[in-house]
């Protein structure tokens, strides 16, 4: 069992540690700010290239394939996923304990490998995870009651209408809660919140400028399509509901005007805002 004060003195010691450290001695910026600058440099400058700390490399089965046929016959492909997020796994760990922890880190994984057309079985999980299939089941069980969607192979093709945690963290978004009480609603870190809503926030401004094509907003903003799909279902459904369209409008307003704007390619003919800090 790995304990808080383990896991606090593991982010010291790493790369997320010694920025925070330099941030905070050297720069003399607060905790809380070093924490965003951290998690906004470790999405834009960090999210490409060599792995990242706390990152692995793994072969999963393509999400297009089916059962029914020798697994050494399945299309295969390489995808990294986060095993240790840093700061962001330690804020869940201290708040909501290492069981909520596990159980974000199965969501994490699982979206990932779909977000790079792969996707995860429970075995998969359980072995990177360090504990067994029972839990892992138990997990997603949980998780699964609560109305969100973990995706695993045994399930890819014939999944529910459950949403996925980062669906549920815009909608809630949408109908007026606050970052208090989405993080006490569905586990996750303010730190995560607010990057899954930076990630929305590119997709409701690609389309604002009439750029709707999946591949198109997927060039300028760096998403998945995979993702972009989940977010634009949540802006149709949004427009249906008074509440949901007149947070969609406030937000248009408060992003419009931001300078830093990523040009489309030239056979688009558009630009779109890019969000800082907005990962996956």
């Amino acid at each position: 069992m790995t304990s808080t004060n383990e896991l606090s003195r593991r982010l010291i010691k790493g790369n997320d540690g010694g920025f925070l450290y330099e941030l905070q001695n050297s720069y003399e910026l607060s905790p809380k700010l070093s924490e965003q600058i951290l998690l906004s440099a470790k999405e834009h400058l960090f999210g490409n290239g060599d792995l990242a700390e706390g990152q692995i490399e793994v072969t999963l089965i393509g999400w297009e394939e089916r059962s029914g046929q020798p697994i050494e016959l399945m299309e295969k492909c390489r995808v990294r996923l986060t095993l240790d997020a840093g700061l962001e796994d330690i804020q869940t760990l201290k708040e909501f304990g290492r069981g909520l922890l596990r159980q974000n880190r199965i969501q994490r994984m699982c979206e990932e490998a779909l977000e790079q057309e792969g996707v995860l079985s429970q075995e998969d999980l359980a072995r990177h995870l360090g504990c067994s299939v029972r839990t892992i089941k138990r997990d997603i069980k949980a998780i699964k009651a609560d109305g969100i969607e973990v995706i695993t192979r045994g399930v890819l093709h014939n999944i529910g209408r459950g949403q996925t945690h980062k669906v549920q963290v815009i909608n809630l978004y949408l109908e007026g809660n606050t970052y208090s009480e989405i993080k006490r609603k569905t586990h996750h870190s303010t730190g995560s919140i607010k990057r899954y809503l930076e990630s929305f926030v590119k997709v409701l401004l690609a389309q604002r400028r009439k750029i709707y094509k999946q591949k198109a907003i997927s060039q300028v903003t760096g998403l998945s399509t995979y993702l972009i799909g989940q977010y634009q279902q949540v802006i149709r459904e949004a427009k249906k509901d008074k509440l949901k369209q007149a947070t969609l409008e406030d937000i248009m307003g408060q992003h419009l005007g931001y300078a830093d704007v990523k040009k489309m390619p030239a056979s688009y003919g558009m630009s779109v805002a890019v969000m800082p800090g907005g990962a996956q």
